[in-house]
């Protein structure tokens, strides 16, 4: 399903002749702010939107990752409330392997608190620097590496929102999931009517799976 993304935003005749103290004309602004607008909803929608076919006049929608890759192979909720540990993960990440004949996950997507869980994992490797002019103190872990593979750690905005009721893991293979773009996003002047200028940021596109084995999604972890 083909979704289309827009942010309209309307700049009056008197703000653009208004001078700032940034320098940049208030058009430009508004521009700028409705494609990073754009950026963040096109975001939230890849990860979090669920099907809408549009019938009955109702805007239609893609399936995002989550929704998208979600089967009985692919998703599982732990216990509700369990802790986030580097032995769940080997066994994320063993499932993975089992499921998709080795095409294994090699990105690991996390919310902010379990993000953090992660860079105190226990048994990483762990890099002394000593020094006189040492100031730095490193307690990140951005890689984990298994006898099954590696994943790179990065932290989601949207993975976990407030309304979840627990915290949230995917592990994904980038290359089996690409944007399809019937219409990459573009500025667009809309007719006015009257002492203003409107315009709508307009981008279409859908999430093409190509290997939803490759993947995995758990819920039911402690947040705190």
């Amino acid at each position: 399903m083909v979704e289309v993304v827009a942010k309209t935003y309307v700049v009056t005749d008197a703000q653009k002749l208004i001078q700032h103290w940034h320098g940049e004309d208030e058009l430009s602004r508004q521009r700028t702010k409705g494609l990073t607008d754009w950026s963040n909803s096109a975001e939230f929608d890849l990860m979090r939107s669920t099907l809408v076919s549009g019938v009955s006049g109702t805007i239609p929608k893609m399936s995002g990752v989550l929704e998208a890759i979600s089967r009985s192979t692919t998703y599982s909720a732990q216990t509700s409330g369990t802790i986030w540990s580097a032995s769940i993960l080997k066994g994320c990440m063993k499932s993975v392997w089992d499921q998709s004949n080795g095409d294994v996950a090699t990105d690991l997507i996390l919310g902010s608190y379990l993000s953090n869980a992660t860079d105190d994992f226990t048994n990483k490797s762990t890099n002394v620097v000593t020094g006189t002019n040492v100031r730095e103190v490193i307690l990140s872990t951005d890689v984990f590496e298994t006898g099954l593979g590696k994943v790179a750690k990065h932290t989601s905005r949207y993975l976990y929102q407030s309304g979840d009721a627990t915290g949230r893991v995917l592990l994904v293979r980038p290359e089996k999931l690409k944007i399809a773009y019937l219409q990459r996003p573009y500025v667009k002047e809309l007719p006015a009517t009257g002492p203003f200028t409107m315009e709508s940021v307009i981008g279409m596109m859908t999430l093409e799976v190509r290997n939803r084995t490759s993947n995995l999604f758990q819920t039911g972890f402690n947040i705190g």
